[in-house]
């Protein structure tokens, strides 16, 4: 099992009509394409297709997409609604997060919250505050600290999130 590029990235360009209705264009580019060079192009390609169209240009979103060659079986019993929550400090003393679907179970405490010393996680937050790489928050502030971390299940409330996370 490994994660392989597809031959080609692709930009999706968005429209929007007069009444609203929203349509899109996608155009291939090679996969080892720098991002730069994509977005210049991007750009070249969009003010192209903006004088062809009657709609507005909305914006692009460019997408470099990796797929497992032999995916694995998910574990027995796993449920995408079981959440791991991240909320993780940025460099700008803001707060950014994402959540992991299916979290396992061997990082969690009995509150629900999780094991920030647990490997699994130390790695992970190595991996997402390392400045060598390009994780930001969505302002563009970089990811500095896990601040939380907990289990939540789609129908959770507040009131039955882990005090301890």
């Amino acid at each position: 099992m490994a994660l392989v590029n597809l031959p080609t990235a692709q930009v999706k360009i968005d429209y929007r009509d007069a009444s609203g209705s929203k349509g899109s264009t996608i155009l291939h580019f090679p996969f080892d394409t720098l991002a730069a060079v994509a977005v210049a192009g991007a750009d070249l390609v969009s003010a192209a297709l903006n004088a062809l169209s009657d709609a507005a240009i909305d914006g692009y979103t460019l997408s470099y997409s990796k797929r497992e060659d032999t995916p694995a079986t998910p574990t027995a019993g796993s449920r995408v609604e079981e959440k791991g929550n991240f909320v993780w400090r940025t460099s700008n003393g803001r707060s950014t997060r994402f959540t992991i679907p299916a979290i396992v179970d061997s990082v969690l405490n009995d509150s629900g919250s999780i094991d920030k010393t647990n490997a699994l996680i130390t790695a992970l937050v190595a991996a997402v505050t390392d400045v060598d790489l390009i994780f930001a928050g969505a302002d563009g502030s970089d990811i500095t600290a896990l601040l939380e971390a907990y289990q939540s299940f789609r129908s959770s409330t507040k009131q039955q999130l882990p005090a301890d996370r």
